[in-house]
């Protein structure tokens, strides 16, 4: 199945990763990149229902020490929605995903 990111998702990615390389190690940072690949790789094989239901249409998981919400939604393809960072306010969830 064909992968998209959404411009939102590419820009919380790359602020996420900006974020932890100010406070974690190589090595977490490395684990988290792991992480989110190994999800889009069962993504990838059509494993879309194994993720946390969030709305009608879109699902998300926890990675990065569960510091980190990876949004993402099936239709003909799966697109990446959005990256969380879960310390902040949930309400911009919200208006991220719109």
């Amino acid at each position: 199945m064909r992968i998209i990111f959404s411009k939102v998702a590419n820009e919380s990615y790359e602020n996420i990763l900006e974020f932890l390389s100010q406070t974690w190690t190589e090595k977490e940072i490395g684990v988290f990149i792991d992480e989110a690949e190994k999800v889009i790789d069962k993504l990838k094989e059509g494993k879309f229902r194994l993720y946390q239901k969030y709305s009608k249409d879109i699902r998300s998981v926890l990675i990065g020490k569960k510091h980190v919400r990876m949004f993402f939604r099936k239709d003909s393809q799966i697109q990446i929605l959005l990256f969380f960072d879960m310390r902040q306010d949930p309400q911009k969830i919200l208006e991220l995903l719109q």
